[in-house]
């Protein structure tokens, strides 16, 4: 566990280059593991455009997690007016995985934007992430469809809060 030495704080335009670097770790962590390919990610996961288009987007709330004084994961939110939020981003450092990072994270967000539900898509070839969705922050696989960008298959997530019974799943 991380402890009380974890701090989630504003990505800020200075701490693009070493979210970079994170993003970049764990995005290829997961391309070797799962695809068996050294590298891949999202377009810009490797050189900053991804944190600075979407951690920047007006309608975003992007925050890292920083452990002893170093980034070592992020969230990027998209909170909608209507209590139904998107989980546009979310990764950690494979060195430090499976310590509550990852949890925290959407913990944080979870309590800055309350609402009705939480919404996300990821890869399907991405197992690990999809035990830590369900397992570890109580989301539910509610549909898959077919990655526009040509990606392969989709997996989308969602979970509706206790402020939401009403909402269908």
């Amino acid at each position: 566990m991380t402890g009380s030495n974890l701090r989630i704080v504003p990505v800020e335009p200075g701490d693009i280059d070493a979210l970079t670097d994170v993003m970049t770790r764990a995005f290829d962590d997961d391309a070797q593991r799962h695809l068996g390919v050294e590298r891949g990610g999202p377009p810009g996961y490797d050189t900053g455009e991804f944190l600075r288009r979407y951690g920047f987007d007006p309608g975003a709330g992007a925050f890292q997690a920083v452990l002893g004084g170093e980034p070592v994961g992020a969230v990027i939110a998209f909170p909608g007016d209507d209590g139904h939020h998107v989980l546009g981003c979310i990764f950690s450092d494979p060195g430090v995985q499976r310590r509550g990072i990852g949890s925290a994270l959407f913990r944080f967000v979870e309590a800055r934007y309350p609402g009705r539900s939480w919404t996300l898509e990821t890869p399907a070839f991405a197992e690990s992430n999809h035990r830590f969705y369900t397992e570890k922050i109580g989301l539910l696989k509610v549909d898959e469809r077919d990655d526009p960008g040509g990606a392969g298959r989709l997996f989308v997530f969602r979970k509706v809060t206790g402020m939401a019974r009403d909402v269908a799943v």
